[in-house]
């Protein structure tokens, strides 16, 4: 039994994500030994910054990824043409608007640290177009081109510039400075984008596509919209903690999350390759059984390797950050990692939801759940708890999951198992995080029972192997 071309998709946009794990653990004990907690807080602020292009993107990439795969190639290239330029131009606007913006608040507030490098803001306009520009070829299949642009724009333009510390090299010992390299490495990033589309021909700059144009005056407020609430569900603790908790904090906080993080290298590599297949088929029932294969098949590839290293976390770190290690670190990386679980699944559905064009059900469910997240930070700011935040990003996740798996319970196989099982491993990490160890290994064998047990193996064997 061999794997398909699908699968072999899936391998290629999963290897920069694990390349990126091993940079990370390569470089953030040499950020902490030269910079310190607080001064690498404030670099990692700057790259935090830039993720408000998941909003200022307006979402236009993702949109014309979905729509080219219901036309010809004619009509494509049209689509492609005129989403490149009218990303430019809303680039260009939002960038310009967030600056003058920042300008004005550090003249009342004398806030002047994101004002002070204009680098910033000329690197937002470069994630915006790299967003776009990402998405389009995905759209036309081209993994292998994508993964190494977004290599270099995400993975190694954040790890990169610890070699200048390493090396000594004078001008480079602060957060401002540093970030100056990982602006020439988004460059980067985005001409091998920009450059390789012009290669392979794919635009056609003669005329616009009015359906495109329409598309986005449909979607875009509803997908913006739901990108607003992830940028909050996803960075609004980390701006809160930074205000009130200050720099050194942030990177203990930031720090684990950061590596928990690293999960959704497999749930993005899923997007990536099932989105354009889904949008493409337009049988309910393919759809159906695509969905399903993908959602089960990262459920239970995360997962079943999380639970069984659970007991071994606390060793990996102290052998990983060594003198540096903050023993908060332990416990905030097994609530980020159950966190960004039910993250990366809910993006899977949330996708779902997108293809199937049903974006405002996913602002509708996200605007609930902001109302509790926000009462979390509210009180999580009261307390001056780091763990309270982190526990209000785990409830917040738990609950997108549940509401969103609610409204699209037609759609799941064997969803009264799905519930029975993510019960289980919720148990599983409060048990192992109490040091309850018997009623940890008794609920892993529960869940590894069920796994066998109820595993969809037809459409996975069918989904991923030839």
């Amino acid at each position: 039994m061999m794997i398909n071309k699908y699968s072999i998709n899936f391998f290629i946009n999963t290897f920069p994500g694990l390349i990126s794990i091993v940079l990370s653990f390569f470089s953030i004990p040499i950020y902490l030994k030269f910079l310190g907690y607080t001064e690498y807080g404030d670099y990692l602020m700057l790259h935090i910054f830039l993720t408000i292009a998941i909003i200022t993107n307006f979402n236009l990439g993702k949109i014309a990824s979905i729509r080219i795969q219901k036309v010809n190639n004619f009509q494509a290239k049209k689509i492609i043409s005129t989403t490149i330029i009218i990303s430019f131009f809303t680039s260009m606007v939002t960038s310009v608007a967030i600056f003058f913006l920042f300008s004005f608040f550090s003249s009342l507030y004398e806030f002047s640290f994101f004002y002070e490098n204009k680098y910033t803001y000329i690197a937002l306009f470069l994630s915006n177009i790299y967003v776009t520009l990402e998405n389009l070829c995905k759209s036309k299949k081209l993994f292998l081109i994508t993964s190494l642009a977004n290599f270099l724009f995400y993975s190694l333009s954040i790890s990169a510039p610890c070699i200048f510390l390493i090396l000594n090299i004078e001008g480079y010992e602060n957060a401002l400075e540093l970030f100056k390299i990982s602006f020439f490495l988004k460059i980067l990033g985005v001409l091998i984008l920009l450059l390789f589309i012009f290669y392979k021909k794919l635009i056609y700059i003669k005329s616009l596509s009015i359906k495109i144009i329409n598309d986005f005056i449909i979607y875009a407020k509803w997908q913006t919209l739901s990108s607003i609430y992830v940028q909050i569900f996803d960075f609004f603790d980390k701006y809160i903690v930074k205000i009130v908790l200050g720099s050194a904090t942030l990177s203990l906080y930031v720090i684990p999350q950061q590596i928990a993080g690293k999960l959704s290298v497999i749930s993005d590599a899923v997007v990536s390759v099932f989105l354009p297949r889904i949008s493409s088929n337009r049988s309910k029932d393919n759809r159906y059984k695509i969905f399903n294969a993908n959602f089960y098949g990262f459920f239970y590839i995360a997962a079943l390797p999380l639970i069984l290293l659970l007991p071994y976390f606390n060793e990996i770190i102290i052998w990983w950050l060594g003198k540096d290690v903050n023993f908060k670190i332990f416990h905030l990386f097994k609530i980020f990692i159950l966190a960004s679980f039910y993250i990366c699944v809910t993006q899977i559905i949330s996708t779902f939801y997108d293809t199937i064009l049903q974006s405002k059900k996913n602002f509708r469910i996200d605007s609930i759940v902001l109302i509790f997240f926000i009462a979390g930070m509210i009180f999580s700011i009261k307390s001056g708890n780091i763990y309270y935040f982190a526990y209000t990003a785990l409830f917040k996740s738990i609950l997108s999951f549940l509401l969103k798996l609610k409204f699209i319970s037609n759609y799941i196989m064997k969803l009264k198992i799905l519930i029975m099982q993510n019960v289980i491993l919720i148990s599983i990490f409060l048990f192992e995080m109490n040091d309850i160890r018997h009623m940890y290994y008794l609920t892993c064998c529960f869940f590894i029972f069920f796994l066998i047990k109820s595993a969809p193996l037809k459409i996975l064997k069918n989904e991923f192997f030839k």
